[in-house]
């Protein structure tokens, strides 16, 4: 576990495993580093991961302003240079695949494949109004309220069927553990999203790139996945059956077997 300053603030960020190829995991809008535990016990078998959280995020600087897309793919870019890192596969999901975009755009040269799971480029009007209702529930600054409006958006009705006790749970541990600052950042983090617009320039990212699509995402439905996988040349989409939102915590193994599936046959060609 490390922390160092990038562009102003501060960055928490971990490194696991070891090898040639180097994986970053990039968070989603509500997660931190500790989420991807299912990813990081597969991948580091044969990866070198890195986890990060945004500012506005976690262990991360709670940041309420520069919270932008831009400047998430800048922080990414200063914690890599200090890392030493060149080039890596960089894999996003939903805000985090966003950010990936970014990153590809602004820098192509350090990216060797992109896998962007849950993600859009643009919002309609269906999504914006719940992404407005998730920042009016953070601003009663009541924990458990707002992972209640949230989560029936973020996992699937197959999930929430099997795993409600712990959902229930989830959102008694949230209503006890999350602040008032945490929720200040994620609101402007949700502002930020907002303002996401980039379908248009999608045609400019050339990496190798991977969509992964949960069959029965309520927040991003697989049509945002298809807009992304026309836009970006030769990109593959590969949509996970019964899954969700949150299809790395739901599927973890069909979600791990294609991302290492995917970089294995990138790496070869």
């Amino acid at each position: 576990m490390s922390n160092t300053q990038v562009n102003g603030v501060n960055i928490f960020y971990e490194e696991k495993g070891k090898g040639s190829e180097v994986i970053a995991l990039l968070n989603g809008v509500a997660m931190s580093t500790d989420s991807w535990i299912f990813q990081i016990n597969e991948l580091q078998k044969n990866f070198r991961i890195l986890v990060h959280d945004f500012r506005g995020q976690g262990k991360s600087d709670l940041t309420f302003q520069n919270n932008t897309f831009e400047q998430h793919a800048q922080d990414l870019k200063a914690l890599i240079d200090h890392l030493g890192i060149t080039k890596l596969h960089i894999v996003g999901v939903s805000y985090g695949a966003e950010v990936g975009m970014y990153f590809a755009l602004l820098y192509p040269e350090n990216v060797r494949t992109l896998t962007l799971g849950t993600a859009v480029s643009e919002s309609k009007s269906h999504l914006k109004a719940v992404i407005d209702s998730w920042i009016r529930a953070a601003e009663t600054y009541d924990g458990e309220l707002f992972f209640r409006v949230m989560a029936p958006f973020v996992y699937s009705e197959v999930f929430y069927n099997k795993r409600n006790g712990w959902l229930d749970h989830r959102a008694e541990i949230f209503g006890k553990t999350v602040t008032q600052q945490w929720l200040r950042a994620f609101i402007s983090l949700c502002e930020n999203f907002l303002t996401l617009d980039i379908t248009t320039r999608l045609r400019e990212i050339k990496v190798p790139t991977l969509v992964l699509a949960g069959e029965k995402d309520l927040l991003k439905p697989v049509s945002y996945s298809e807009i992304i996988q026309q836009e970006i040349c030769d990109a593959q989409l590969k949509v996970i059956k019964d899954g969700g939102h949150a299809l790395f915590l739901e599927k973890p193994t069909e979600f791990n077997e294609a991302v290492v599936d995917f970089i294995k046959k990138s790496c070869e060609s």
